[in-house]
C-alpha cells in the first residue's frame, strides 16, 4: 500500500461526496485506500459513504472529537506508507495524487509535503505560510484577511519561505508520523498543522510545497458558524503560541485577539446600519408574502 487518504468529517455531506468522487475519478497508478473518520456527523454522511463509496473505510465516532484526535484515528488504521490528510471540503485534479507521492518519492529530506490550492474560482489560495505572526492573526480575527486585495497579497506568500503547509492537503510518510507523535490533541480545529510542521522540521526534515500538484479546496466546510470558527482559530493561536512563544508575545496575543475582536464587532454593526434599508425590504417582502396568504386562505 503506497497511499492512505485520510480524511476527517463533519457535517460536510455534500462536499464530502464530490471529495470522495473527485479521488475516484482520478485513482493514481498505484495501490491507496481512503479512510474516512466521521465525527457523529447528523447529516447523513456517514450513511452516504456506505451507500456510494463503498470502497472506502469508514470510523464512525459518537461524538465530535475534533480534527486532530480524527485524523490521529484515521493515521492509526492505515497501512499506507504515505498519509495524506485531505479536507472533506476539496477536490483533487487529475494527477494529483500521484503527484504528491512522486515529489516525496524525489525528495527524501521532505518530511511533510502540501501542494499548489485554488479557490473555487480558480485564484491561488495561500497554503504555505510562515509561523501565525501577531499582525496575520489580528487580521484573521477581524476580517481584515477577507478583503480582496490582502486575500491576492497573501496568497503570493507561498513561494517566500514558510515553516508550515496547511493541513487540508498534507502529505508525511507514516513512519515520520508516528516518530514524531502525530497531531498534538489538545488542538481541536486549526494549529494542529502548524505544530506538526514544526515538529518535523525539529527532527531534521524540511517542509516542501508543490506548485506542479494541485487541489480545489473550499475553505470552512466543517465551521460554517463564524463564532465557532473564530474560537477554534483563538484557541488554536494560544496553544501554538504557549508550546512555541515567550510570555511577552503570548500577553501581545491576548492584546491583539481582543483589538481584533473589537474591530470586528464595530464593522458589523457599521454593516448593519449600512444594509438597514435592505434588511428592511426583505422584511417588508415577507411579511408581505404572509400577509398575501393569509387573504387566501393558504394559512
Amino acid at each position: 500500500m503506497m497511499l492512505s487518504i485520510v480524511i476527517a468529517s463533519w457535517n460536510t455531506r455534500a462536499l464530502l461526496h464530490a471529495c470522495l468522487a473527485s479521488i475516484f475519478r482520478h485513482p493514481p497508478p498505484f495501490k491507496f485506500e481512503v479512510i474516512i473518520v466521521d465525527n457523529a456527523s447528523g447529516d447523513g454522511s456517514p450513511e452516504m459513504v456506505r451507500a456510494e463509496f463503498p470502497a472506502a473505510r469508514l470510523k464512525k465516532n459518537h461524538a465530535n472529537l475534533g480534527f486532530a484526535a480524527a485524523c490521529n484515528l484515521g493515521a492509526g488504521m492505515a497501512s499506507g506508507r504515505y498519509l495524506l490528510f485531505l479536507n472533506s471540503d476539496t477536490r483533487v485534479r487529475k494527477a494529483t495524487l500521484s503527484g504528491a507521492v512522486a515529489y516525496m518519492e524525489s525528495h527524501p529530506g521532505t518530511g511533510i509535503m502540501g501542494c499548489q490550492t485554488l479557490n473555487p474560482d480558480g485564484s491561488l489560495q495561500a497554503t504555505a505560510l510562515a509561523f501565525p505572526t501577531l499582525t496575520r492573526i489580528l487580521a484573521n480575527v477581524s476580517g481584515l484577511s477577507d478583503l480582496r486585495g490582502l486575500s491576492r497579497r497573501r496568497a503570493k506568500t507561498s513561494r517566500r519561505p514558510f515553516d508550515y503547509v496547511q493541513g487540508s492537503f498534507l502529505v508525511i510518510a507514516k513512519s515520520v508520523f508516528e516518530r514524531c507523535g502525530g497531531f498534538d490533541e489538545s488542538f481541536f480545529l486549526y494549529g494542529e498543522d502548524v505544530d506538526l510542521c514544526l515538529r518535523v522540521r525539529a527532527a531534521g526534515l524540511s517542509i516542501g510545497y508543490d506548485q506542479e500538484t494541485s487541489i480545489v479546496h473550499h475553505g470552512g466546510g466543517s465551521s460554517k458558524n463564524l463564532a465557532s470558527r473564530l474560537a477554534y482559530l483563538i484557541s488554536g493561536c494560544n496553544l501554538l503560541y504557549k508550546k512555541y512563544r515567550q510570555g511577552p508575545q503570548i500577553k501581545k496575543l491576548a492584546t491583539f485577539t481582543k483589538s481584533a475582536l473589537r474591530l470586528r464587532l464595530l464593522a458589523e454593526h457599521a454593516f448593519s446600519i449600512l444594509n438597514f434599508r435592505a434588511r428592511k425590504r426583505k422584511i417588508a417582502a415577507r411579511f408581505g408574502f404572509v400577509a398575501a396568504m393569509k387573504k387566501e386562505g393558504s394559512i
